[in-house]
């Protein structure tokens, strides 16, 4: 199989792996007697998790050993996705999902530095590509998932997908190699001065802002489609469609930063996101929540891979992996946060509560990134 189907497919499977769990939650959180509490924990887990992937990991992908990283990922995903089916202890589904949760923050980076070497022409619009796979394997995974359990029972997709993971493993150990990595030069490492540079720290900012969605959608949306009367294949159906737009227009949305630059592509993308996120909080039917979904996604596929390019331009080859890493870490770090605040703050507050408050989160973080981005494309020549 070709190396430029081989890693999106892997991808796909590790996100899926991890995002399925979204479509069970209220499932788990039943047949486990679990509080509302102790689900945004587990939530948080992965998230929290995949950062020791995305930076302590990264770098490796900028020294020749992205092999290692990605194939290393795909058994360790797929140990964290069995676990989390044969656990029935909340610290023992938490340690699962860490670890499944650290096998794709290890795999993603690597996944990048890989394509964007073999063809650099094309870098923004691989990224974007990569940005819709894994964006569409994490949010069709609960659709997958709740097909999967109608047929057996709420562990048969944790299993199929530890399967999975370790049989792509092998094929992707064999071509892996055939791509050069970027060695960093000879001399002081960039890793700190680069994150002094405004341009970098905006694209990690604005990740942060973009990603912060993701923690609450994690925690909460299950249990509020299930407060909703929507039923578990609907919640999954649901989460499903939402990846739809990444898959059609994250390319795009590539091609378009690439075309105009993520000055201009940002902010009306950004705008979208959180006047969506705001109305979340005031939709009571499932169709209807779903449908703005669909919207909210259309403008996070064309926010998201602007931010990437803004990362790309940002960083030199030999950085570039840390510098992917460290900001989808920032951005797992924001949904984290986002996902073990949520869960307690629906329990006690309610639906409009919590919207309003990652809403206004999200603008005031997204304003200093962008308001960052722009003060350093003035003195910063390849930021427009």
């Amino acid at each position: 199989m070709p190396i430029s189907r081989f890693v999106p497919i892997s991808l796909f499977v590790q996100a899926a792996s991890v995002g399925m769990v979204f479509a069970l939650l209220h499932e788990v959180q039943d047949e486990n007697n679990l509080s509302t509490a102790s689900i945004g924990l587990i939530s948080s887990a992965g998230l929290l998790a995949a950062v020791f992937g995305q930076v302590g990991l990264a770098p490796l992908a900028d020294r020749g050993k992205g092999r290692e990283l990605m194939v290393g990922a795909m058994v360790v995903g797929s140990l964290g996705a069995v676990g989390f089916a044969l656990g029935d202890d909340v610290w023992q589904l938490v340690a699962a999902r860490a670890i499944s949760g650290a096998a794709l923050g290890a795999f993603d980076p690597a996944a990048q530095a890989l394509v964007t070497t073999r063809d650099p022409d094309r870098a923004g619009e691989l990224l974007g590509k990569l940005i819709g796979v894994r964006t569409a394997g994490f949010l069709i995974g609960p659709g997958l998932g709740a097909v999967v359990a109608e047929f057996g029972n709420n562990d048969t997709p944790f299993f199929v997908t530890g399967v999975l993971l370790l049989a792509l493993a092998p094929g992707l150990a064999r071509i892996a190699p055939t791509a050069a990595m970027p060695v960093p030069p000879s001399g002081p490492t960039s890793r700190t001065t680069m994150f002094r540079r405004r341009p970098t720290l905006a694209a990690i900012i604005l990740t942060a802002a973009l990603v912060m969605p993701v923690g609450l959608y994690d925690a909460i949306w299950a249990i509020l489609m299930d407060d909703r009367g929507a039923s578990t294949l609907f919640t999954g159906l649901t989460l499903s469609l939402y990846g739809v737009p990444f898959i059609l227009l994250a390319p795009f949305g590539g091609k378009l930063a690439d075309r105009h630059g993520p000055l201009r592509t940002l902010p009306l993308a950004i705008l979208g996101v959180i006047g969506v996120t705001v109305l979340y909080g005031a939709l009571e039917t499932p169709g209807v929540l779903m449908s703005f979904a669909m919207v909210e996604a259309t403008f996070n596929a064309v926010a998201l891979p602007a931010t990437q390019a803004a990362m790309a331009r940002a960083t030199e080859e030999h950085e570039r992996a840390l510098g992917f890493g460290v900001a989808a870490a920032a951005g797992q770090v924001s949904a984290g946060i986002a996902a073990l605040v949520a869960a307690p703050v629906y329990a006690a507050q309610g639906q409009f509560f919590v919207f309003a408050l990652l809403a206004a989160a999200v603008a005031v973080v997204a304003a200093g990134g962008y308001v960052l981005l722009r003060s350093a494309s003035t003195t910063t020549p390849h930021q427009s």
